[in-house]
C-alpha cells in the first residue's frame, strides 16, 4: 500500500552520507517512495475522476468550438491513455460520447469511437492476461460474442476474393466501426461491470437522454438547433414530417431514444420510492415523444413488449393478460395508426385502399426475400461481408441496398454458422438479462430487447451511434447477472 512506504523526503533525510547499502535506502526504494506518494495523492484527490470529467467535457467544448482535426486528434490520444490506464474511465469517456457523430475520422468510415473501443479491448486483453485477479472464465454471451466477431470478420476474407481490395477495404470499415465495434464494447462492459461499477451504464443513460433530447428540440424548433452552437450535435438533412436529429436515419434514432425510454419506463413501474418513479416518468416523457415522432411502428412492439415484460414481474398472470390484449389489441389499431401515420408522412405512406402494406413493407418484404435467396445459394459460409450491396439486383430487390434484418443479413452474407451463432448471441444474452427481477435488471432486459426488435425490422448495427450504448447496457446488465441477488422483490 501507498501509505505504508515511507515518503521520499525521509528517506533522504534518514540515508547516511556513506550511502551503506546494507543499512541505508537505496536509490530504487526512493522511487518506488516517490510513486507511493504520488498514487497516494491522486487517490486522496480523486484525480481519476476529474481527468475522466475533464475530457468528456472537452470534448463536448472542442466540437461546439468546431476544433480542427489536429486538436480532436489529441484529444483522442489523451482518450485513449486514459482508457489503457482505466478501462472503466474510458469506457465512460465512450459512452458519453457515443450517441453524436465523429468528430474525427482516420478513415473514410473508421473513427474516434472504434478507436478508443479497440484501446479498451487492448487494456482489457492485457488484463486478463497478466493479472490472475482479472482472470475469470468468459460467460456463454461474451463466448458467443467473441465467435461472432471471429466470423463476421471472416466474411471479409470471402469479400475479398470475390470482389477485389478496393470493395473490401470500404467493406472491413464499416464492419469495424459497426459490428466489430458493438461486439468489443459488450465485452468491455461486461468485464467493467463485473464487480458492479456502473458509471459508464450511467453515462450510456445520460448521452442517451441528452441526445435525445437535441433531436426533438431540432424538430420542433423547425431545424433552428442547426445554426446554434449545438448545430454539430444534429446531422442529415431536416425531414419536416419525421424526426431525425442526431442520427440520419429516423429508425435509427428511435432506436437510439428507446434505449433509455425502456428503462426508465421500467423504473416508473418497478421503481422503488416515489421521487424514483416521478423522475424516471419525467425523463422518458420527451424520449418518448421523440420515438413516437420518427413514426417508426417498432416503438409500438418495443412498448408492448415492455409492458409484457414489467406486468410479468409484478404478476405472471398480468403478463400474459398484456400479452393477450396487445396482439388483439393490435390488430384492431393497426389500420386506424397506418392511416394517421400516411397522412402525417403523405406519400408512399398511404396504404393502397383496401391494403395495410405500404410501399416501405413492400420493399422490406422484397429485400427479405433477396436475402434469403442469396442464403439459400451460399447456406454455408454465406455470400460475403456486404455482398447484399453487390448482389441485391441479382437476387430480386432492385431498390434497397440492405436487407433490413440484421439477423437475415448474417444468413445472407456470412452463412449458418454465423447466423445461428448471431440468433444464439441474442437468445442468451436476453435470458441472462431475464435473471434478474430489480427495476433495473429488467430495465436493461427491456431496452436489449427493443434493439433486438429494432434489428429486425432497419439496419441499427450500421450506426456505432446506436450499438454501443446498447452494448453498454447490455454489457452491464449481463454482468450485474453473475454477481449474487441483493433482493428477489420487483422493486429491488
Amino acid at each position: 500500500m501507498a501509505g505504508d512506504v515511507p515518503g521520499p523526503l525521509a528517506l533522504l533525510r534518514t540515508a547516511p552520507a556513506t550511502g551503506d547499502a546494507g543499512t541505508a535506502p537505496g536509490v530504487l526504494d526512493f522511487y518506488r517512495a516517490l510513486i507511493g506518494t504520488a498514487l497516494a495523492a491522486v487517490h486522496r484527490w480523486r484525480l481519476p475522476i476529474v481527468v475522466e470529467l475533464a475530457l468528456v467535457a472537452l470534448y463536448f467544448l472542442l466540437r461546439t468550438a468546431n476544433a480542427d482535426d489536429a486538436v480532436m486528434g489529441a484529444w483522442l490520444v489523451a482518450a485513449v491513455v486514459l482508457a489503457v490506464a482505466s478501462p472503466a474511465r474510458g469506457l465512460v469517456i465512450l459512452a458519453a460520447i457515443a450517441p453524436f457523430n465523429e468528430a474525427f475520422l482516420v478513415s473514410r468510415d473508421v473513427g474516434s469511437k472504434s478507436i478508443l473501443a479497440l484501446a479498451l479491448l487492448a487494456a482489457v486483453g492485457c488484463r486478463w492476461l497478466l493479472s490472475p485477479a482479472a482472470r475469470a472464465r468468459p460467460s456463454a454471451p461474451v463466448i458467443l460474442a467473441g465467435l461472432l466477431l471471429a466470423g463476421s470478420g471472416l466474411g471479409l476474407v470471402r469479400t475479398r476474393l470475390r470482389w477485389g481490395a478496393d470493395f473490401t477495404e470500404l467493406a472491413a470499415q464499416i464492419w469495424l466501426q459497426g459490428v466489430a465495434t458493438m461486439l468489443v464494447v459488450f465485452v468491455v462492459a461486461v468485464w467493467t461491470a463485473r464487480r458492479g461499477e456502473l458509471r459508464p451504464l450511467a453515462a450510456a443513460l445520460a448521452a442517451t437522454t441528452v441526445a435525445g433530447i437535441l433531436s426533438l428540440a431540432d424538430y420542433w424548433g423547425d431545424a433552428a438547433l442547426r445554426e446554434s452552437l449545438l448545430g454539430w450535435a444534429v446531422v442529415g438533412p431536416f425531414n419536416p414530417s419525421r424526426l431525425t436529429g442526431v442520427i440520419r436515419s429516423p429508425t435509427s434514432t428511435a432506436a437510439l431514444v428507446m434505449l433509455p425510454a425502456t428503462v426508465y419506463l421500467t423504473a416508473a413501474v418497478l421503481g422503488r420510492g416515489r421521487l424514483l418513479r416521478l423522475g424516471a416518468a419525467l425523463l422518458a416523457t420527451p424520449l418518448l415523444v421523440a420515438a413516437y415522432l420518427t413514426y417508426n411502428r417498432a416503438v409500438f412492439i418495443a412498448l408492448w413488449l415492455l409492458a409484457v415484460v414489467a406486468g410479468w414481474r409484478i404478476r405472471r398472470w398480468l403478463g400474459v393478460l398484456i400479452l393477450v390484449v396487445g396482439l388483439t389489441g393490435g390488430a384492431l389499431l393497426v389500420p386506424w395508426y397506418i392511416s394517421v401515420r400516411g397522412q402525417a408522412l403523405g406519400g408512399g405512406a398511404q396504404p393502397p385502399p383496401g391494403e395495410v402494406l405500404i410501399a416501405s413493407d413492400q420493399m422490406r418484404l422484397t429485400a427479405w426475400g433477396a436475402a434469403t435467396r442469396m442464403f439459400l445459394d451460399e447456406p454455408l459460409l454465406g455470400q460475403g461481408y456486404r455482398a447484399y450491396r453487390q448482389l441485391a439486383v441479382e437476387f430480386g430487390d432492385p431498390t434497397l441496398n440492405a436487407p433490413h434484418n440484421e439477423w437475415l443479413r448474417f444468413f445472407a452474407e456470412q452463412g449458418a454458422i454465423v447466423g445461428v451463432t448471431g440468433l444464439a448471441f441474442a437468445a442468451v444474452t436476453l435470458l441472462r438479462l431475464a435473471r434478474r427481477r430489480g427495476w433495473l435488471e429488467t430495465g436493461m432486459l427491456a431496452s436489449f430487447l427493443s434493439f433486438c426488435l429494432a434489428a429486425c425490422f432497419n439496419n441499427p448495427f450500421l450506426f456505432n451511434q446506436v450499438t454501443i450504448p446498447a452494448f453498454i447496457l447490455a454489457g452491464t446488465g449481463v454482468a450485474l447477472a453473475g454477481i449474487p441477488e441483493r433482493s428477489d422483490a420487483p422493486d429491488g
